[in-house]
């Protein structure tokens, strides 16, 4: 499989990694998503059209929910940003991930 690494700020820890996919337009662009003790982030493998990494602080999230993808799957992740921006996300073991993020929303 492709290898993703992340390059760690300053005394930075990673609690939570996970395959995803983040919604761009109509293409899922697959990757990885970090959930470190700083800030979410998503980095793509280079395979995609749309290679990218994206970083979210926790200050910037108003909310996190769940949807379902293609209307029926059970996997979808909607990051709801404060400035009203939403970053859609198929992760597997999605409630360990909405937790894990809405706990950092409360510290």
């Amino acid at each position: 499989m492709f290898k993703i690494n992340l390059e760690l700020k300053n005394n930075e820890i990673i609690e939570i990694t996970r395959p995803a996919n983040h919604f761009l337009g109509f293409e899922g662009v697959g990757g990885k998503i970090f959930i470190t003790d700083q800030r979410f982030v998503f980095k793509s493998h280079a395979v995609n059209l749309q290679a990218h990494e994206l970083t979210i602080n926790y200050s910037d999230i108003k909310s996190v929910e769940f949807y379902n993808t293609l209307v029926i799957v059970p996997n979808g992740l909607k990051i709801i940003l404060q400035s009203g921006k939403i970053e859609k996300f198929a992760v597997w073991k999605r409630k360990l991930v909405k937790n894990a993020i809405q706990q950092k929303l409360f510290k």
